[in-house]
């Protein structure tokens, strides 16, 4: 009987942890909405949350161009990526990627750092 609810109890546990470790990634539109949150707080309460960072994302990025290395997926919502590392010749495109880090940058602006900028697999 204490082996039967033993496994029972580990088979739950590791169910749970699965399905954590398979989340779906957040969207481009969950990293806007947390940044407008992040833009209407007050000094010590302006944190971007747990649940943006250090979570996956997909999202479809574009190079800002000239000789920036960053990227954007809606220019007018002042949002821009940084990949932390990239696979080599990455110039934008989907990806699946670790949201590691949050800046707030000058007039309004925010960026985001990216763990690793590589094209996601369909």
């Amino acid at each position: 009987m204490k082996t039967a609810i033993a496994l029972a109890s580990l088979v739950s546990v590791v169910t749970v942890g699965h399905a954590v470790a398979q989340q779906a990634p957040l969207a481009y539109s969950d990293l806007v909405k947390a940044v407008r949150t992040y833009e209407k707080l007050e000094g010590g309460e302006r944190v971007i949350p747990n649940r943006i960072l250090f979570h996956a994302v997909k999202l479809d990025l574009k190079p800002f161009g000239g000789s920036s290395k960053d990227f954007y997926v809606v220019k007018r919502d002042e949002i821009g990526f940084i990949c932390q590392t990239s696979s080599k010749g990455f110039k934008g495109g989907t990806v699946i990627a670790e949201v590691v880090k949050h800046e707030e940058g000058g007039e309004g602006s925010h960026f985001y750092t990216l763990k690793n900028c590589t094209p996601a697999t369909k």
